[in-house]
């Protein structure tokens, strides 16, 4: 039976005696009752009428005659009328004749008896003879043509006939019927009276007996009162009761017997636990070991690797760097990056381990982080001859909010994998929209290749610990074998999936696998993608990639540009004829193949305009490029570099930071290795901040306390490194903290600038009077972040005391700190002001939905609304209403985390942290009135 069939007979009771008695009796009943009812009636109305129109034909058929005497007498002697009314008058001895008249086709009387009550008649049809019945006034009308006429008009005799006597009839009828009903009504309730009596009342007797049975009453009498079938039945219960009875009995000593052996083995697990105990606390003893390990092996290669990376950075700021140079830099730089991921590689396998991995949410550049990764690899592909082609789907935001260093993570891994396991062919990476809503998106990222595939053996293992395809000594692929286990962990905590599929499986002829995965990302507000117009451009393209073709067309279609796609090398030297005409609008696009030097030769022999040669960076020669002035498009296409390209902007150019604005800055830098000393007073000192250097925490202790002694003003900042000899990073914030006790009004930013990597580091670190963290190897832009963010009084005018100052300096920091809201709005007091506004306008929509989500015990999207609420908060300052918002989203995340149902005690703390949100968020709108202007 269909669920849709068991919710009827449920809900109409049908599957109790009674329903099936009403269903089965009562209804066929009443539905025959119902139908020969109106068959009834209708017969008979039938009948009646056909009764009275028979009665009209006899007595018109009657007075036919007369009628046309009366016309001769009348028009004979016109003044005869009233004796041929009074002749008429005799029709009123018919029965139920209420009146008559002779009329002519034109609707006028002859002669009419009774017509006092019969003003107007209904006029005759043309061609019948006899007609009727007409309804008119509740009564019928019938007529039949004399045969006399009227000056060729023809005459009716026309008769009105009493409908009362058929309604009395009517009513008769329908008193029988209504009365036979009631008669079987009342037969068929004292049928249910016997049926209820004779087989409900039993059963009910039954049920009640089986329902006040437990293990405590099995062995009590049941009374058998019944009678027939149901005696049977009872009989049988009572004979079942009792087997259930010494059943039971025998079950009991059975489970005193397995309580005893049960005893007796527990006591013996009791003895092992003792044993497995200890164990675990060795294996604890061991993991915590194994993080200290970590820790340290982190910070000894993040502290070269900062050296490293910051060295490269300032070299790459220098103007004066050939070609040549700038490659090998740039190649350095990306060898550095890669060994990093290593590094996080090993470090986030720890974190995931001990489950203290967390994701970072901050806007950033998707279509740039994606290139990022590729341009890294670059190198790796370029050596093995791979071509490299990236699509970014058009309707895939550029911007979005998440992290963007796990993002890069996860790619770098699928990426490199794909590069190691591809001897020779192609790497896609494709980026498309899985799912768009309301706020956040679902993006679905694939990788491509064309390498050796995997076996069944592999599939299996594949997102394990240390595992891979080839794990033998003489295996000749390396690595960890740790990638994708971080990666199907980052993408889980992304709120996606990844996988994998074999090529072959979707198209016999190809080769290599695919490996995907999705990852939920917040969408900000709409932002059009950059599409310069070009149109007055004429590219003329070779390239022998279809893929990276297929790309190249398509940005250049998005930019208006005129492009002609040539076929073969022959095809391109046929077209430079015409090129050499309009060169100056026109740009040529090879491929680096083959013998590029005769290729460029060949070239400039016809054509001297604009010429790009696509290629790899470290394939590309810039002598040769720059002898016949040709500019290199690097390999993977970026459509950056294509924006570059055709604006003929330069190829490398210097990073400049002219929004830093600060003034008369001084920063303390405080590490044990002189070499990260010397690259952040170098990365200061382009920022025109002055740097005191320190190379323990005893020498900062000092040069801080020499300071004051002079009457100096404190420093505006403090870098300080955590783990060095003698006196950590840790113990000189504490003894920093100690001594800004003892003097009023002094507070120093510390910004920790360590190599530790553990998730649970920044909350240590800020517990000991810390303001920051940051970890190395530092980049400039942090750099400048800090600064900006920690030392704002460096940035802005000097605010003049008026009233509104007053006010808001009277607000409370914790509920509104209006300061901070400058911070996060880059100190532009109309922005401020506007998200602030937008947070405040969205406080009623936010909390009702919250109080209709805990009624509805939907508590996913509760944390979907919360985690979005929690976001907003962080671009104002709202310190407060920022710590009871995330509080709360980290309560409800723990149902999911830990896959439970929520019972009362977690709906009722629910419920408490509903009222304390909504009372924080009174006093943020209470804050608010004061700050918004009037």
């Amino acid at each position: 039976m269909s669920n849709f069939n068991k919710k009827l007979f449920k809900r109409l009771k049908l599957n109790h005696a009674y329903g099936q008695l009403i269903a089965l009796i009562f209804v066929p009943i009443m539905v025959l009752s119902c139908v020969g009812t109106a068959l009834v009636l209708s017969e008979t109305a039938d009948s009646s009428k056909a009764q009275q129109r028979f009665s009209a034909i006899a007595i018109l058929s009657r007075y036919q005659y007369i009628a046309d005497k009366l016309i001769d007498l009348i028009q004979q002697d016109p003044s005869k009328r009233d004796r041929a009314e009074h002749i008429l008058q005799n029709m009123f001895n018919e029965k139920h004749l209420l009146s008559a008249a002779i009329i002519d086709e034109q609707n006028t009387k002859y002669l009419s008896i009774g017509s006092q009550f019969q003003k107007t008649w209904p006029k005759p049809p043309q061609n019948n003879t006899f007609f009727g019945p007409i309804l008119n006034q509740h009564n019928n009308i019938y007529g039949i043509r004399l045969n006399k006429t009227d000056h060729n008009k023809k005459l009716w005799l026309m008769i009105e006939l009493d409908n009362q006597p058929l309604e009395i009839s009517h009513y008769r009828v329908l008193i029988v019927l209504i009365t036979t009903a009631l008669l079987t009504l009342l037969l068929l309730l004292l049928c249910l009276n016997f049926y209820s009596r004779r087989w409900i009342a039993p059963m009910y007797e039954i049920r009640m007996q089986l329902q006040r049975l437990n293990a405590d009453t099995l062995d009590q009498h049941m009374v058998i009162n019944s009678t027939g079938e149901l005696r049977l039945l009872q009989r049988d219960i009572a004979n079942v009761v009792k087997r259930l009875h010494f059943s039971f009995l025998e079950l009991k000593e059975h489970t005193e017997q397995t309580e005893d052996d049960l005893r007796r083995t527990l006591d013996t697990l009791e003895v092992q636990n003792i044993t497995y105990k200890q164990a675990r606390d060795h294996a604890i003893s061991s993991n915590q070991a194994k993080s200290v390990f970590l820790a340290n092996i982190s910070h000894e290669l993040r502290t070269p690797l900062n050296s490293i990376d910051g060295f490269i950075h300032l070299l790459l700021r220098q103007g004066n760097l050939s070609n040549d140079q700038s490659l090998y830099l740039q190649t350095i730089r990306k060898s550095s990056a890669h060994l990093l991921a290593l590094i996080n590689d090993v470090l986030d396998f720890s974190k995931i381990d001990a489950g203290k991995l967390e994701l970072e949410t901050a806007p950033f550049d998707l279509e740039e982080a994606i290139f990022d990764v590729m341009d890294m690899l670059s190198p790796l592909a370029a050596q093995k001859q791979i071509d490299m082609a990236f699509y970014y789907a058009d309707n895939v935001p550029k911007h979005v909010i998440g992290d963007a260093l796990r993002v890069k993570q996860i790619l770098t891994n699928l990426i490199s994998n794909a590069i190691k396991f591809t001897p020779d062919g192609e790497i896609i990476v494709r980026a498309r929209m899985e799912h768009d809503d309301i706020g956040q998106c679902l993006l679905h990222f694939s990788v491509q290749d064309s390498g050796i595939g995997l076996s069944g053996t592999d599939r299996k293992r594949l997102f394990e610990s240390f595992s891979q395809g080839d794990a033998s000594v003489t295996r000749q692929f390396g690595g960890t074998g740790l990638g994708l286990a971080i990666s199907k962990q980052l993408v889980s905590l992304m709120h996606g999936q990844i996988g994998f599929e074999d090529n072959q499986e979707r198209a016999p002829t190809e080769k290599g696998s695919t490996f995907w995965f999705t990852a939920m990302f917040i969408v900000g507000e709409d932002e059009a993608i950059y599409h310069p117009d070009f149109s007055d451009i004429h590219v003329v393209s070779y390239l022998a990639h279809p893929a990276t073709a297929n790309v190249l067309r398509h940005y250049l279609e998005n930019y208006h540009v005129q492009h002609t796609e040539t076929q073969s090398i022959l095809d391109l030297f046929s077209r430079l004829k015409s090129l050499a005409q309009e060169s100056e609008n026109t740009w040529l696009i090879v491929d680096h193949s083959g013998d590029t030097e005769a290729l460029l030769k060949e070239i400039r022999s016809r054509y001297q305009g604009h010429l790009a040669v696509y290629g790899y960076q470290m394939t590309l020669e810039p002598n040769m490029l720059n002898e016949y002035r040709a500019r290199p498009l690097y390999q993977p296409l970026s459509r950056t570099a294509l924006i570059h390209l055709l604006e003929n902007k330069p190829i490398f150019e210097t990073e400049q930071h002219e929004d830093f604005k600060g003034r008369d800055l001084h920063v303390l830098a405080v590490d044990d290795h002189l070499p990260n000393l010397i690259v952040l007073e170098a990365l200061l000192g382009e920022l025109n901040v002055q740097t005191t250097k320190a190379q323990s925490g005893q020498e900062a202790l000092n040069i801080i306390q020499q300071s004051i002694d002079q009457g100096d003003k404190p420093f505006d900042l403090v870098f300080m490194d955590i783990q060095m000899p003698v006196m950590s990073g840790i113990d000189t914030t504490r003894a920093i903290r100690s001594l800004e006790s003892t003097l009023e009004g002094m507070r120093m930013p510390i910004i920790a600038l360590t190599a530790h990597a553990l998730a649970d580091e920044k909350q240590k670190l800020l517990k000991v009077g810390m303001d920051d963290y940051v970890t190395k190897p530092i980049q400039i832009e942090q750099i400048i972040q800090i600064l900006t963010h920690w030392t704002s009084d460096k940035f802005i005018k000097p605010i003049q005391q008026t009233e509104n100052t007053v006010i808001i300096e009277a607000i409370d920091p914790h509920i509104l700190d209006w300061k901070q809201s400058l911070q996060l709005a880059a100190n532009k007091e109309d922005l401020a002001q506007d998200l602030l506004k937008m947070l405040v306008d969205s406080f009623p929509a936010e909390i009702e939905e919250i109080r209709q989500l805990v009624e509805l015990e939907d508590f996913p999207q509760l944390e979907h609304v919360l985690h979005r609420l929690y976001g907003a908060t962080r671009y104002v300052g709202t310190p407060k209403l920022q710590q009871v918002t995330g509080s709360f989203e980290q309560f409800i995340s723990t149902l999911r985390k830990e896959r439970r149902k929520a019972d009362e005690q977690f709906i009722q703390e629910t419920l408490n942290r509903v009222d304390e949100l909504q009372l924080v968020i009174h006093e943020v709108e209470s804050a608010a009135q004061q700050i918004f202007p009037n």
